[in-house]
């Protein structure tokens, strides 16, 4: 009798160990490798930077949206794009250039595109300004201020005197134009000023008025009533300069994107999920957020009870994984204390930031729970030095750990197998060889 038990209990734990052990040889293992295949792809020349409004922009929306049909994703609602409207900053025929001519009209000084001043992406309403001691003009530490015209100009000195720094772009911006200048270009305006000196400087760029797209796909649910959980990352950047100086954005946000890609192919292999994954290549976020508002103002109702998980600049070892909330939450806002929890018990160093900086902060102004995953590194981000070379595999192997397991029960809370697969069959396998060894002990010493 105990011994058809043994063999009841055998026959149990093959058939789980055969189910688990399936199980892990389908899924698609998440790959680190994948995920930086994809960031030298998209960092890449070939996307120029990815600015929104721009034809490179469009062809990076078609390679997600190839990718999301590749990995068998469906188009959310009737299409995988989401159409909307922007301004964006257009370049022009022309060539940069910052003069200076004495109170006879002669010239008499000529700056170096890219070595004494560069344009800022902030704002082109104007992409010209003359001006000398006549224009009302304040002076600060490290930047002039010129009204000219009902606008305003700001010349102004970066940090480290670093001028190939970029500020994202913002349509609302009060300032007209803004130029960035070396510390010694600044020195020689407030001497060429106060000698009655003009100077005259031209960007040929202006802003443009044209249509963009999201990218969205989804993973359908056993039970569509259920809110869907949303994982998002932008793709756009910041273009290229008038030197040809191509702002890759590796890390920002190459990484992100190229992170939720290969969660595609992840999840898709774990089978049918309880409920509805949505998954999103925000655009325009460089602009303001632009993508994720005109999303959540569109579906606001319809994922009003979702959990958003947004990947913005993952990749980099110099600094603890960020988990980003809104402005407002703080260590106790629900997902911000779980996935602390989660980075606690897997040992990896992380912390918490509270500022609407990337696309969360769209689903957070309408209560909507969403967080942005970040690895906070600012020291090369908006400029021609962040390169897929600077990217860490082990950050981004880090962040899976930390939100795969706060995705797993939320995405698949009833399946075991999902849960626990590797857990299942090892100790499934370990039991089945007892079992046998003692059948076998049994047979030899009966």
């Amino acid at each position: 009798m105990k011994k058809k038990i043994v063999y009841i209990f055998l026959f149990i734990f093959i058939v789980i160990f055969i189910m688990s052990f399936k199980l892990s040889l389908q899924i698609n293992n998440f790959n680190e490798n994948e995920v930086m295949r994809s960031i030298n792809y998209l960092s890449s020349d070939v996307f120029k930077g990815r600015l929104a409004g721009t034809f490179e922009n469009k062809i990076c929306a078609a390679y997600i949206k190839d990718q999301f049909q590749k990995n068998g994703l469906k188009p959310y609602i009737k299409d995988y794009y989401e159409n909307f409207p922007v301004t964006f900053p257009k370049p022009i025929p022309g060539k940069p250039f910052l003069k200076v001519f004495n109170n006879n009209g002669k010239l008499i000084k000529q700056y170096i595109y890219g070595t004494d001043y560069k344009e800022d992406m902030l704002s082109f309403k104007q992409n010209k300004i003359c001006f000398n001691y006549n224009n009302k003009i304040t002076y600060g530490s490290s930047y002039i201020k010129v009204s000219s015209g009902g606008n305003i100009f700001v010349f102004y000195c970066p940090e480290n005197n670093n001028i190939s720094f970029r500020s994202s772009y913002s349509q609302n911006s009060p300032i007209a134009l803004l130029i960035l200048i070396s510390k010694k270009t600044y020195n020689d305006f407030k001497n060429l000023l106060a000698d009655g000196c003009s100077i005259d400087c031209s960007v040929p760029c202006t802003e443009s008025k044209t249509n963009i797209n999201n990218v969205i796909g989804y993973i359908q649910g056993k039970d569509n009533k259920l809110p869907p959980i949303i994982i998002s990352a932008h793709f756009d950047h910041l273009g290229e300069d008038f030197s040809n100086n191509i702002y890759s954005g590796a890390l920002d946000n190459a990484s992100g994107i190229s992170f939720v890609l290969e969660m595609t192919k992840y999840i898709k292999s774990l089978g049918v999920p309880e409920r509805n994954i949505i998954f999103i290549g925000f655009n325009a976020e460089e602009f303001g957020l632009l993508g994720s508002n005109y999303f959540v103002d569109r579906y606001k109702n319809e994922v009003k009870s979702s959990e958003v998980f947004n990947f913005d600049m993952i990749g980099s070892n110099a600094v603890p994984l960020s988990i980003v909330g809104g402005k407002n939450d703080n260590k106790n806002t629900g997902l911000i204390k779980d996935l602390s929890k989660i980075c606690i018990d897997s040992k990896i160093k992380y912390n918490c930031l509270f500022e609407d900086a990337s696309d969360h902060a769209s689903f957070r102004k309408f209560g909507i729970d969403a967080v942005t995953f970040c690895d906070s590194d600012m020291s090369k981000i908006h400029t021609p030095f962040d390169k897929p070379q600077n990217i860490s595999k082990t950050a981004i192997k880090n962040c899976f750990t930390v939100f795969s397991k706060e995705l797993l029960p939320l995405a698949f809370p009833s399946n075991y197998f999902i849960l626990y697969s590797n857990q299942i069959w090892i100790i499934s396998l370990g039991i089945c060889i007892t079992l046998t060894i003692f059948l076998i002990y049994k047979d030899i010493y009966k």
